[in-house]
């Protein structure tokens, strides 16, 4: 009987051991996933790339005087300029971003950031910041 017992506690020690490498690989492979998915999503946010090259197709956009970051990223991703809408109020508000009402031509080769740089009236600003 003892050998019986010693068998059966041998396979159940593997088993186990087994069942551990199984869900240590689980999980590895999850962080693998999620710090990636992470690294993308914060590329996006502050290296946004634009929904088209150039020359891009020209859009005509309205910001009403009540519209909010929601509701003006609800419009930009129908019109085809933002690929991300919750990107675009993650940018709006890390960049605290006022958007001023009106019309706008706005471009399918513009980025988000260039997006909102119009849409607050800081083009000048981002202009300077990159040369």
């Amino acid at each position: 009987m003892s050998r019986r017992s010693s068998g059966e506690g041998t396979a159940g020690a593997v088993l186990g051991a087994a069942a551990r490498i199984l869900i240590y690989g689980a999980v590895l492979a999850f962080l693998v996933w999620g710090v990636r998915a992470g690294y993308r999503f914060g590329e996006e946010i502050f290296y946004p790339a634009a929904m088209s090259g150039e020359p891009g197709r020209t859009v005509e956009f309205t910001v009403e005087e009540d519209d909010n970051a929601s509701r003006i990223a609800d419009g930009l991703k129908e019109e085809g300029l933002i690929q991300n809408r919750l990107i675009f109020l993650i940018q709006s508000r890390l960049f605290e971003i006022e958007f001023l009402p009106g019309t706008y031509e706005l471009s399918t080769a513009m980025n988000s950031r260039e997006i909102l740089g119009v849409l607050s009236g800081d083009v000048q600003e981002m202009e300077e910041e990159e040369t």
